[in-house]
């Protein structure tokens, strides 16, 4: 009976280390409601992954859309912009793009949706 508890408690630990892992944000625009998530926990410099589902108010999936990612640093006194797009791809219900972080800092994070002929713009705030 011990070994059995010891291995859940084990595999509850892995488990929960895994998901404290990803940094998850969601923000309502438009008639959207865009969630992201981020692979690190916080966001490192080089690398990350970035999830994007946008879904229509009423929940359904939004799969059709263009999704640009700008990504940069606000503006700081003596500091060239630091300013990066990269589109999106679909990857079944979301979207998913690499963002390279290249300064530890505040970033933010504009999620923005090309769909109809409309566009809309989610805005997230990070810390890397």
């Amino acid at each position: 009976m011990k070994k059995i508890s010891l291995l859940l408690v084990i595999l509850l630990l892995a488990f929960s280390s895994v998901q404290a892992r990803n940094l998850t944000l969601s923000a309502r625009t438009g008639r959207y409601v865009v969630e992201i998530a981020l692979d690190r926990n916080p966001p490192i410099l080089g690398d990350n992954r970035i999830d994007i589902i946008v879904k229509e108010m009423s929940g359904q999936p939004v799969t059709e859309a263009q999704v640009l990612i700008n990504y940069y640093m606000p503006p700081m006194p003596r500091m060239a912009p630091m300013n990066f797009r990269t589109m999106a791809k679909p990857k079944g219900d979301k979207y998913r793009a690499e963002m390279k972080l290249i300064m530890n800092g505040p970033w933010v994070i504009a999620v923005k949706i090309s769909d109809g002929g409309k566009m809309t713009t989610a805005k997230f705030h990070i810390e890397a």
